[in-house]
């Protein structure tokens, strides 16, 4: 498996892979990942490669916190080595929510949801909503640098053996949930679970959406709650966010986390509360 991931690692720093993800609907509210294809040849280096190209499209913008999702995204991954504790659900029973993250040099990507029928980004542990509770949604180092038969390995990561190197800062951290809204301008036809462009049930203003904890490595985070953004932030979607902190956005003016000091080796895990749904 370290073979493989590092010819994998290796391959994609030479073709420089670009890796595209949304965040945000203007300039002052759109984040985009650079593309970022990096591999640690040693536990001391990682090359990394950035295009300001993808730096303009990217910030377009749990079961219940019992379930399994949620006990995966505590898991010491990184201790317990690789992306054998991993496995990507994909399939949701209610709404796909899942944490968006780049950490200050666009690593540990995870861009997309893992029901999302077309992701090639989606490297979480998502939650699956089925009705109001509280709900987990994490990444971990597992997760993160798991080497899907499909999609192939995370290319914003840093490998160190099998391992992802560890998360500095970030500029993008978000929880979008699938589905959800109704929207005013996007209408189209398809299933609201799958595809962002097709209205939901709800409308934001009826929900009442809280966040409750931020850890990394199991460690709680400070934030200020009354900076937190919720709603449909975005007008190319029609996903409920929780904005916690993005470069293109309102956050990026009056951040309710200390961005600049936020490091993890194992997970970034975010607990949230939803009352509303009707399901």
């Amino acid at each position: 498996m370290k073979a493989k991931k590092f010819l994998a690692a290796v391959t994609a720093l030479s073709l420089t892979t670009v890796v595209f993800a949304s965040c945000g609907d203007s300039a002052d509210s759109s984040s985009t990942p650079a593309a970022t294809t990096t591999t640690a040849a040693t536990t001391t280096t990682a090359a990394t490669t950035t295009t300001a190209a993808t730096e303009d499209s990217a910030a377009t913008g749990g079961g219940a916190g019992d379930s399994a999702a949620t006990a995966d995204s505590t898991a010491d991954s990184k201790t317990e080595g690789g992306d054998s504790d991993y496995t990507p659900v994909k399939t949701f029973e209610g709404y796909d929510a899942f944490l968006m993250f780049g950490d200050s040099q666009w690593l540990w990507g995870n861009w997309e949801g893992q029901g999302e029928p077309e992701a090639t980004k989606a490297f979480g542990v998502d939650a699956d909503v089925t009705g109001d509770g509280e709900y987990t949604v994490s990444i971990t180092n597992a997760s993160i640098s798991y080497d899907d038969p499909d999609e192939g390995i995370n290319p914003q990561i840093a490998l160190d053996g099998d391992y992802a190197v560890g998360a500095e800062g970030c500029v993008v951290m978000c929880v979008d949930i699938l589905g959800l809204l109704k929207g005013d301008k996007l209408k189209g036809t398809g299933d609201p679970k799958t595809d962002k462009e097709t209205p939901g049930k709800y409308n934001a203003d009826d929900l009442k959406v809280e966040l409750k904890s931020i850890k990394a490595d199991g460690q709680e985070v400070a934030f200020d709650k009354a900076k937190i953004k919720y709603g449909n932030i975005e007008d190319n979607n029609n996903c409920y966010r929780i904005e916690i902190y993005n470069d293109y956005g309102d956050t990026a003016k009056d951040s309710p986390i200390d961005k600049d000091n936020l490091a993890f080796e194992d997970s970034l895990e975010i607990t949230f509360s939803i009352e509303g749904l009707s399901e």
